[in-house]
């Protein structure tokens, strides 16, 4: 079997997005530092913003607000004191500190769903195409 980048693209694509809708659209649950990450990644960054979008319509659906709340504590609660302090340096501290190991990686998949979905696309135009041959009238 040949090396299909799409394969591998694909499911890599689908457990980052899901991994980063689901950390940041779980921030929404939070009252008191959701709001102020939620203006700072409108100001600020907007691929979060696409993350936080996607989450929250997904934890909505699901009805897994309670599940949600408790990972954005565990993700962000260690954050909280810093955040509330320094509104205008919301995206700043949560990129450049390690508050939590899912802030971390966080941090560090923050770009692998747009690559990944990039790479997926090339796979898929590149993918091996079936050949038919044409056939001109039958054969007696």
């Amino acid at each position: 079997m040949a090396f299909r980048l799409d394969y591998i693209a694909l499911p890599i694509l689908v457990l980052s997005l899901g991994f980063n809708s689901w950390h940041w659209g779980s921030v929404a649950q939070l009252k008191d530092i959701g709001p102020v990450i939620a203006e700072s990644a409108a100001r600020e960054a907007p691929l979060v913003l696409t993350y936080s979008y996607i989450g929250q319509k997904a934890i909505a659906l699901a009805g897994m607000q309670e599940r949600a709340r408790a990972s954005a504590e565990a993700t962000f609660g260690p954050a909280r004191e810093r955040l509330l302090a320094e509104h205008d340096l919301t995206m700043e501290n949560l990129f450049s500190e390690r508050f939590s190991s899912s802030q971390y990686w966080l941090v560090k998949t923050h770009w692998l769903p747009p690559v990944a979905l990039l790479l997926f696309a090339i796979g898929w135009w590149r993918r091996p195409k079936k050949i038919q041959t044409i056939r001109t009238g039958q054969r007696r």
